[in-house]
């Protein structure tokens, strides 16, 4: 890491941090399951751009807040607090159940309505918050969503001994094999039921040099293009997958800008 990129970290943190301070909201879904975020409107943009946060081992953060500040869109950023050590849950749920995925969606349609017509859906997010970023934008259609290096086989990934309490988290108990296969294959099965891929769009930013490649990536791009869901890729070539955070910025405002 050079001396500007370690600037850059900092100044994010702090402006994150007291942005958080200032306005974050809560939100508490008609099941009674409370959510933390941020919103930003923008009067001239019928563009909602929804943001999901990465795993941070300092605790749950909102991701992209100040390279979101530089478009003109609506932004909605959405915390994952939940789970052992608030690591997240990958904005599915605890117990086994999906109720946190639920309020998400309850939120966004909230935000959608409230901006009247049919607000142009961005999803947005890198590692853990790419998976979340196509599993709620699949959902949607006309949807576009802005990835960077997203997990895709959800239990292969988290059964290792960082991740193995948010696993059964997320599992509602033990991590049998059958409930391992039925998570690894949650968001091709997303993919698969598909009702809206000939209207949605993909932009993937990825290293073909970092573990996620051969782990998740090239399974994810495989069956988003059978699926007949529009595909655009950023490939760089850097070998450790938190260097996502110097590379994903920029090609995420480029994309923005040019739906903005």
């Amino acid at each position: 890491m050079n001396i500007r990129s370690f600037w850059h970290r900092g100044v994010n943190r702090i402006y994150t941090a007291a942005v958080q301070k200032l306005c974050e909201k809560e939100f508490v879904s008609s099941e009674g399951q409370s959510l933390r975020y941020l919103f930003f409107p923008c009067r001239s943009s019928d563009v909602l751009v929804v943001g999901f946060q990465a795993c941070n081992d300092a605790g749950p953060q909102y991701n992209y807040v100040r390279t979101l500040q530089q478009c003109r869109v609506n932004r909605l950023l959405i915390k994952d607090d939940f789970g052992p050590g608030k690591l997240g849950v990958y904005y599915l749920g605890t117990q086994g159940s999906c109720a946190v995925e639920r309020a998400v969606v309850e939120l966004i349609d909230r935000y959608a309505a409230a901006l009247g017509g049919q607000p142009r859906l961005v999803f947005i997010g890198s590692s853990k918050g790419g998976y979340a970023a196509l599993d709620f934008g699949l959902q949607y259609p006309g949807s576009v969503m802005i990835a960077a290096a997203p997990q895709y086989h959800l239990a292969q990934y988290l059964d290792t001994p960082k991740f193995r309490a948010t696993l059964e988290a997320i599992l509602g108990g033990p991590a049998t094999p059958q409930a391992k296969q039925m998570l690894d294959e949650r968001l091709h099965g997303r993919i698969l039921a598909d009702r809206f891929a000939a209207s949605q769009r993909v932009y993937l930013h990825y290293s073909d040099c970092e573990h996620t490649y051969p782990e998740h990536v090239r399974d994810l791009l495989a069956h988003l293009s059978a699926a007949g869901i529009a595909l655009q890729t950023d490939v760089q070539h850097y070998t450790v997958h938190s260097d996502l955070r110097y590379f994903f910025p920029d090609y995420l405002r480029s994309v923005l800008n040019t739906l903005a």
